[in-house]
Parts: C-alpha cells; sequence; structure tokens
C-alpha cells in the first residue's frame, strides 16, 4: 500500500537535517551530507523557480 504524505506547499522553513535523514535513501548520511542534500534542493528549486517565472512572464 503506498504511503500518503502530507505536503504542505506554503512552507516557509527550510528541511531539516532530521527530515533529510528520515527518509530512507538518506538515513545514512552525516549531518554534513544532508546539510548539502538540503543546499542542492534549495538550488534546483530556485533554478526550476526562476525558469517558470521567465517563461510565464514572455506568455
Amino acid at each position: 500500500m503506498k504511503k500518503h504524505l502530507h505536503i504542505d506547499y506554503l512552507r516557509q522553513d527550510d528541511l531539516t537535517i532530521e527530515e533529510v535523514k528520515a527518509c530512507a535513501v538518506f538515513e545514512h548520511l552525516t549531518d554534513e551530507q544532508a546539510k548539502e542534500v538540503i543546499a542542492t534542493l534549495k538550488t534546483f528549486t530556485k533554478i526550476v523557480y526562476d525558469y517558470f517565472k521567465k517563461e510565464n512572464k514572455s506568455h
């Protein structure tokens, strides 16, 4: 059975190390590595958001 997660799309705060490590694929990471995951996700979402803004502005 698939697990249903509640996603707060209005969330204003960053992921925590504990939240990252709660995911099975990341549970083995050190705190420093978890911080890198958080930074990478923030960078990726900024790139996607900026692209989305740019594309919608031109239409």
